[in-house]
């Protein structure tokens, strides 16, 4: 899991972002997946019940490469986010101790996320803009012959004259860094304590200042999401488990009336002052997106090739930006219903009347309906992005917990 999130950090060296090849992450993943399995077969099939519809997902998607026009690409997008997203998905099912496993993934996410925006002020501080790609900037500091830096741009809220910076931190982009924040105050706020000690007020102390970074990321999708998932962490500590269930109803509603007003509406973004209401340049590409499912939404164009198929013949870079369009898309409506299962069957299994909800649980079920809601506008998950492994490894672990309620 470290190697799945670390390995895709870096910084800007005044015209690009340096990270780790996306080969050397593989191999190190699957390295050391490897190691793992090889240790713990046992736990794997016993915990791995959870895991069908991840698996019978990853099937349909693999099938789908069958009628591709580009059967290498989607191959090779295949294996390199589902071989190693199983592996890491029975490795967290396996775990005996998946409380103190979360725990060391929620302390990751906060080190990333305060690092990550202590890196930025400092370069904010005392570096230069070098590079303008609108309407990002890069700015770097030199030390002594070495150049690091962050992307920056920032957003306009209305006409009250108030500008925010944002920054990249140790991510490629602003919204990545705020992905990190948003998971953190969620999985902060679910695992707080209702004894206040020494350790509760700095638990205390270090959410209020990741919501803190959380705001200043002006991230809308990331505080949308850290929002859904804090209403989700308060139902279930005042064990309302029920209306956390139509939360799940209302995020898949919500999301389908989103994209059904704008294929019905068909229109072009227009742009004002007001960016923080406004869809812009997702407007354009989710119509783009709508009017390509229109002519396969029952098989789809084959996984991962939603850039290839829609975007590249009109000479654009882009994806989605929609997790449920891209899957809707790629893999057509039988996928997309194996999606939604995979995503929520967790949520359904541990938040069940007979069993008891500790806070691990709380902290899973609330972020993936959290992650759910950001991927709405967003498309990280099923993607070579430190983000799918996040998501697959809540699926693993969720399977673990499931099957431990049971026991």
């Amino acid at each position: 899991m470290f190697v799945s999130v670390v390995g895709f950090l870096g910084y800007y060296d005044g015209t690009r972002y340096i990270t780790f090849p996306a080969p050397v992450i593989l191999g190190l993943q699957m390295l050391g997946l490897m190691i793992a399995v090889t240790r713990h077969p046992i736990q794997m099939l016993r915990f791995q019940a959870g895991l069908f519809p991840l698996i019978a997902l990853a099937s349909w998607a693999g099938l789908t490469v069958l009628w591709a026009d580009d059967q290498s690409i989607a191959l090779k997008r295949w294996l390199m986010i589902f071989v190693p997203g199983i592996l890491l998905a029975l490795l967290a099912a396996a775990d005996e101790k998946p409380s103190r496993s979360f725990g060391f993934v929620k302390w990751l996410f906060v080190a990333i996320t305060i690092a990550s925006y202590v890196f930025s002020l400092s370069i904010y501080a005392f570096g230069d803009i070098t590079a303008v790609n609108e309407p990002m900037r890069i700015r770097i500091v030199e030390l002594g012959g070495w150049t690091i830096g962050v992307s920056e741009g920032g957003r306009q809220y209305l006409d009250l004259n108030l500008y925010i910076h944002r920054f990249s931190g140790f991510t490629s982009n602003p919204n990545s860094f705020a992905l990190f924040a948003g998971l953190s105050a969620i999985a902060l706020c679910a695992t707080l304590k209702r004894q206040l000690g020494l350790r509760g007020f700095l638990e205390i102390a270090t959410f209020v200042v990741i919501l803190i970074i959380l705001v200043l990321s002006a991230s809308r999708a990331a505080v949308a999401m850290a929002l859904a998932g804090i209403v989700v962490v308060i139902l279930l500590r005042t064990d309302r488990r029920g209306l956390t269930r139509l939360c799940v109803v209302g995020v898949m509603a919500l999301a389908c009336l989103l994209y059904l007003a704008l294929f019905i509406r068909g229109e072009v973004s227009t742009q004002t002052s007001a960016e923080v209401f406004e869809l812009r340049e997702r407007a354009d590409i989710w119509r783009l997106a709508l009017s390509a499912i229109s002519h396969v939404w029952l098989t789809g164009v084959g996984f991962g090739l939603t850039q290839e198929a829609v975007f590249a013949p009109l000479g654009t870079q882009s994806s989605a930006h929609s997790v449920p369009l891209s899957m809707l898309l790629e893999t057509g409506l039988v996928g997309l219903l194996l999606l939604l299962v995979t995503w929520f069957l967790p949520v359904f299994s541990l938040t069940k009347a007979n069993r008891q909800l500790d806070r691990t649980s709380i902290a899973i079920v609330a972020l993936l309906i959290a992650l759910f809601v950001h991927q709405v506008i967003d498309s990280s998950v099923f993607r070579y992005h430190w983000a799918h492994f996040v998501f697959v490894y809540l699926i693993g672990a969720s399977s673990h917990l499931a099957q431990q309620g049971r026991d």
